[in-house]
């Protein structure tokens, strides 16, 4: 049954050089043995993997398009802005950023950034 095969988040890059860069040399991942033509396969913990497949033209969406979990947010958030991330700013009455953190009662932590093609990565702490 496919519910308990393992999971795959995927992106298109336009610029598939860029973004192995960005994903190996920013956010700390490894490049997979496995990675194909016109590919990048980025393998993490309990088999879940990041694929981003070569495109010529975006595909820009306005949603979160890939969670990485964080046990420790306040660290993890750190350690890629040291890296130069650059993390979405949220200032309203109900959604703040605060040390690029929006904290949701009943929920979690969150922190957003954009990788080279606009795609939007989250790195989450639930409660």
């Amino acid at each position: 049954m496919i519910a308990n095969n393992r999971i795959s988040a995927v992106l298109v890059s336009t610029d598939l050089a860029r973004s192995q860069q960005f994903y190996e040399s920013k956010v700390g991942l490894t490049l997979s043995p496995e990675t194909i033509k016109n590919h990048l396969l980025f393998e993490r913990g309990d088999g879940t993997t990041l694929l981003i497949y070569g495109r010529g033209s975006g595909n820009k969406a306005d949603h979160t398009q890939v969670r990485f979990w964080s046990s420790d947010i306040d660290k993890d958030v750190s350690a890629l802005a040291a890296n130069g991330i650059e993390f979405d700013e949220y200032d309203t009455e109900t959604f703040k950023t605060v040390d690029h953190i929006v904290t949701s009662a009943g929920i979690g932590r969150s922190a957003w950034f954009k990788d080279p093609d606009g795609n939007t990565v989250a790195v989450f702490q639930p409660e």
